[in-house]
């Protein structure tokens, strides 16, 4: 192979590697706020910042069942304690009397943020003598004594206000110090995560660190503990499980696609070399719109791929066409230079075309469709450009695809 003619293979494989390199360095996401627009009105925005790290986002609901009362509530303090050490976790509650005093503690540092009787006008002379009277006033209520330690330190009864702002609200029972179901049969606990709602593996991660603290303790405790059983759940339990059912159904599909192709090619092609190089355009497309993608947005979307894919399936036809076009070729030496003569002008129109048309979903405001109009455009156009510089110089010489007609009569 002279060097004007190996030139093309070289630029391919160096393309390659470079998207290879693109490929495994980008970040692979499912947050579903791409799809909402990049420009977002401020409702939109918030929506956006709540599905992304909001509480809810980041709260693990834990329960304990099975077993007895005792062993489950021994169960709770345990995995609360661990948790509690672990930097990944914001806040764990479960209700015992370590978690009441953080809670008091948290009350009361935050007590003028938390207060609906703050205005403006609470400080004012005026304001300050109105609710300091009113807290002396207070004194004499069956909360006088709990009051009569607090007033030097919250001289307005801003603790007081919240209490009863608080008061009559629904709380989790409690038994042998920590919080149960209403049926007794639970022992509950909630955790809240560090890391941001949008962030599924640093949510795999801290669901798996929750069940090591649930086997760490279940050893310390011994035999009582093997009969309580844990539960999960939350919206960063269900991304998790989600992601991973789709990811087994992606794999599972994709393979059995993959397979029927290969199949259906084998069986006109006679030739696994033919079938092999075949797949070339197909391969090459897939990974340059990845590296387009990653290049273009710094990440990857998970959908991206998924239909990504789909779409640039087209590619496979590329194949199809050189090796049954350039068969028809008078001259078996000059199979390919016969197909870029006479058929490649039209499989350039057909890529173009398909470009302009994704080119569409490029322009998109919001950020997911365009991320799958980029890359399918770089993956039809890499596939296009493989056909027509790399495929003739690897495909298999003495091809011949044997004749479908009787199938199609």
């Amino acid at each position: 192979m002279t060097g004007r003619r190996s030139l093309p293979i070289a630029l391919w494989l160096a393309g390659l590697a470079v998207a290879a390199v693109l490929a495994a360095r980008t970040r692979y996401v499912a947050d579903m706020s791409a799809f909402l627009p990049a420009d977002p009105t401020p409702a939109e925005r918030l929506l956006t910042d709540l599905l992304r790290s909001g509480p809810a986002s980041r709260t693990i609901l834990v329960a304990l069942q099975g077993g007895t009362a005792t062993a489950r509530a021994r169960l709770s303090m345990h995995i609360a304690d661990q948790l509690r050490r672990d930097p990944a976790f914001l806040a764990v509650a479960n209700g015992d009397a370590a978690d009441a005093e953080r809670g008091r503690r948290f009350l009361f540092d935050h007590r003028y943020l938390l207060s609906a009787a703050v205005t403006p006008g609470r400080f004012t002379a005026a304001g300050l003598h109105a609710a300091i009277a009113a807290t002396i006033d207070d004194l004499t209520t069956p909360a006088g004594p709990w009051l009569k330690s607090l007033l030097p330190r919250d001289p307005t009864g801003e603790v007081l206000r919240i209490a009863a702002q608080w008061e009559g609200g629904a709380s989790p029972r409690s038994l042998d110090g920590v919080w149960m179901s209403a049926s007794g049969r639970r022992a509950l606990l909630v955790a809240q995560l560090r890391a941001p709602g949008s962030d599924i593996d640093a949510e795999q991660r801290d669901i798996a660190a929750i069940r090591s603290a649930y086997r760490a303790a279940r050893r310390a405790d011994g035999a009582a503990a093997r009969a309580v059983r844990l539960e999960l759940s939350g919206p960063a339990v269900f991304a998790v499980a989600a992601r991973a059912k789709i990811e087994r159904a992606a794999f599972t599909l994709s393979l059995l696609g993959s397979l029927l192709v290969v199949a259906l090619l084998f069986a006109v092609y006679r030739s696994a070399a033919a079938v092999l190089v075949g797949l070339v355009p197909v391969l090459s497309g897939a990974l340059a719109g990845i590296a387009a993608v990653a290049a273009t947005f710094g990440y990857v979307h998970g959908l991206t791929l998924g239909f990504g894919i789909t779409l640039i399936g087209e590619a496979v036809d590329y194949s199809v066409y050189y090796f049954i076009q350039s068969g028809l070729a008078p001259d078996p030496a000059r199979q390919g230079a016969t197909w870029r003569e006479r058929y490649w002008p039209t499989v350039r129109l057909g890529a173009l075309t398909s470009a302009c048309g994704f080119a569409a979903l490029a322009s998109s405001g919001f950020t997911g469709l365009a991320q799958l109009g980029v890359y399918s455009i770089g993956g039809i156009v890499a596939a296009a450009l493989t056909t027509r510089y790399v495929l003739p110089r690897i495909a298999p010489r003495a091809l011949r695809v044997r004749d479908v007609g009787p199938w199609g009569r």
